[in-house]
């Protein structure tokens, strides 16, 4: 493991992780991409949001490109490894936003509809380029591997992740959890431990 800090509160977090990415960005000749990774629950999202406010730089939402045609009871007949692989439509997240964004254009595409679960939505998303790509999303440090970096974990025990994820959702989403949870602890174990990361945060 190359670097990993256990930070408690969120201003330390992002002062760490920014004073990361500074040190990084001088060594990179076109458009620094980073992800933070980590699973459901992790506050990813918030370290990404605060993170990109800081720098100014472009967030990604890979939940955006979630694989809207494949129904849950296929899901639940995959492999761990299938469905953390399929489960975001890298392909898209590659085309339609990584490389106009690391080719200085902006970029253009239809999110999934988190208000109908059933399709995309009719509005479109625009990212403008920067110096600076934020990839917020587990499984993306692995997945664009070839584009990204610095990968950051947001390392939080699994416990207090499900809690928090139950707590977001408003319910204890069983299926979600009975459907996913493996996948999580797959991921994080087989494909990308801990120390596989540029920097570790541990948000407890």
């Amino acid at each position: 493991m190359k670097n990993k800090h256990s930070l408690y509160n969120l201003k330390d977090s992002v002062q760490s992780i920014v004073l990361t990415i500074n040190q990084r960005l001088t060594d990179c000749n076109r458009p620094l991409v980073v992800s933070f990774d980590g699973g459901s629950g992790s506050g990813k999202s918030t370290l990404a949001s605060e993170v990109a406010s800081s720098l100014g730089a472009t967030i990604i939402h890979c939940d955006d490109f979630f694989a809207i045609e494949i129904p849950d009871h296929e899901w639940d007949i995959y492999s761990v490894e299938k469905k953390c692989r399929l489960c975001i439509n890298w392909a898209r997240v590659r085309d339609e936003a990584l490389l106009p964004l690391l080719a200085g254009e902006k970029a253009e595409y239809h999110p999934f509809s988190f208000s109908t679960m059933n399709g995309l939505s009719s509005d479109i998303v625009v990212k403008e380029p920067s110096e600076i790509i934020i990839l917020d999303g587990i499984y993306s440090s692995h997945w664009l591997s070839d584009l990204i970096n610095l990968t950051i974990l947001v390392d939080v025990a699994p416990h207090i992740r499900h809690k928090r994820h139950n707590l977001r959702e408003g319910t204890e989403d069983i299926d979600w959890h009975l459907r996913w949870d493996s996948v999580e602890d797959y991921y994080f174990s087989v494909l990308r431990s801990p120390d596989s990361f540029d920097l570790v945060v541990v948000n407890e």
